[in-house]
């Protein structure tokens, strides 16, 4: 266990509500370098103080955000200079290797990539501050108030907790008497993250200058899989509240593209971020996504997203509320040649895996190739029981054949026109031969919302009203099946 000098000048006796005095303390990070908390106040710092437990799910999904790192990269001391955060772990019954993420008591590697200050055992701070929950997080501004008593400076707190980027640059910056000085860039990976047939993707970053003064010059360093390389120059104006998108080069080899920002106006400078490129699975152009929910349905989302960014389909966090051990499908059409992006995300950042938390189902994940009713081939597979946790999961598809729609023989001609509409649609189809057919229309959470028997239909041209009115605006599935042969659609309602 790493062991902190810790020292309390004052205490409260209920949780500190905003405005309240933040308590002063002195503590020596994991590293063995002191800080105390009001002399870098009395410098002009605003503080951020981030009170978690390794083993606090929300915390550290909120740490995958990489908001902090964001804030420490852009405003710490090897930015403008103008920020200080403080990554409290404040349950002394944790240890150096859950801290480490190899311990029984931890959701992940806390340390490794962190750039901003770490604290063990700070429940003392922790209960100074009367805190009683994992995470509470509190923004100390630098423009304190002089104690005409005591004749000593005393800065006062707001609970920011588990704000955006701009919330805490808001909280830190404009509700405190505290300037942004210099040039400030933050960057953000927008290159691809996955490599279609695994052949060449690009690299790149958008900058944004957060700062007082022009960014004129940067250089970047990048690594991919542990190997350096080439640098890249960039040289322009870069005014306050501007963005540029930088070019880090092309590749061919997937796995983890990790680049730096070392120099900004000739200066040292000290920003890193890091993305998973991934590789593609061959699939087909009709896919369908099988999730069996755990027992917190509710911070299940996924989404499939196009070689461009654009969305396809998915569903929002929050969608498969009360869904518990409940199995799910939904069908996704593709387009042939074309590359996409499978992103399951756990809001918690435990997966499906439940059952760690008790006796509670765990849930699993499929993205299957199909032919029809026909599996083709899995291009996810992952099982809350046995694999690991996961705050997102990332996959590639590269659509290689066609399948579904245009291969059907008894349905080789379905249209939906108008799409998108508003209230109502028609549904046309091209039946090769007589038989049985019905239509059913989910939404985008899985729910059956319309179930029509068509009854035996004859050979030839076959034309359906489909009534949406009593529905929410948004996009649906419509699956029709005819004889052994099913087609899928996605559709629109726009009203």
């Amino acid at each position: 266990m790493l062991f902190a000098v810790l020292t309390i000048s004052s205490t409260a006796l209920s949780q500190l509500s905003n405005g309240s005095i933040a308590p002063d303390f002195t503590a020596t990070d994991i590293n063995g370098v002191e800080y105390n908390l009001y002399d870098l106040l009395d410098e002009g710092n605003t503080v951020i103080l981030d009170f978690y437990a390794t083993w606090c799910g929300p915390c550290w999904s909120y740490k995958q955000t990489h908001i902090f790192e964001d804030l420490w990269n852009s405003f710490g001391p090897e930015g403008s200079g103008d920020l200080y955060i403080f990554a409290l772990e404040s349950d002394d019954t944790t240890t150096e290797a859950d801290l480490n993420g190899t311990g029984p008591a931890t959701t992940g590697d806390w340390v490794t990539g962190t750039p901003y200050l770490m604290f063990d055992n700070m429940s003392n701070v922790f209960d100074a501050y009367q805190n009683s929950y994992y995470p509470t997080i509190y923004t100390v501004c630098p423009d304190g108030v002089l104690n005409t008593t005591t004749n000593e400076m005393e800065y006062t707190l707001v609970e920011s907790g588990q704000a955006s980027f701009d919330g805490h640059v808001a909280a830190a910056f404009m509700d405190c008497a505290n300037s942004i000085t210099g040039a400030a860039p933050l960057m953000t990976y927008n290159g691809d993250t996955s490599a279609c047939g695994d052949g060449q993707w690009m690299a790149s970053t958008s900058v944004d200058n957060l700062g007082s003064d022009d960014v004129t010059a940067m250089i970047f360093t990048a690594e991919l899989n542990g190997v350096a390389q080439d640098d890249v120059t960039w040289g322009g104006v870069l005014s306050n509240g501007g963005n540029e998108t930088v070019n880090l080069g092309s590749f061919n080899e997937t796995g983890t593209f990790e680049y730096s920002l070392v120099s900004v106006n000739g200066a040292d400078w000290n920003a890193t971020a890091a993305v998973a490129i991934v590789g593609s699975t061959e699939a087909t152009s009709y896919v369908q996504v099988r999730i069996h929910t755990d027992n917190w349905p509710e911070e299940t989302s996924w989404e499939i997203l196009d070689s461009d960014g654009m969305y396809i389909d998915g569903i929002a966090e929050g969608s498969l509320n009360n869904q518990n051990d409940m199995e799910f499908t939904w069908d996704v059409a593709l387009d042939l040649n074309e590359c996409y992006v499978f992103t399951i995300y756990d809001a918690y950042g435990d997966g499906l895996n439940s059952s760690q938390w008790g006796a509670s189902p765990d849930g699993t994940c499929e993205v299957v190739s199909m032919d029809g009713t026909t599996d083709v081939s899995i291009v996810v597979s992952y099982d809350g029981a046995t694999d690991a946790d996961f705050a997102e999961l990332v996959a590639g598809m590269e659509v290689t054949s066609v399948t579904g729609i245009t291969e059907n023989d008894l349905t080789s001609s379905v249209n939906v026109f108008p799409n998108p509409f508003t209230d109502n649609t028609t549904l046309s189809f091209s039946a090769a031969e007589a038989g049985p057919a019905s239509v059913v229309v989910y939404n985008l959470v899985g729910k059956k919302v319309i179930e029509l028997n068509l009854g035996n239909i004859s050979a030839g041209t076959q034309t359906f009203e489909l009534d949406f009115a009593s529905m929410e605006a948004g996009i649906y599935l419509v699956s029709l099946t005819a004889g052994n042969e099913t087609s899928t659609l996605r559709v629109t309602n726009a009203q």
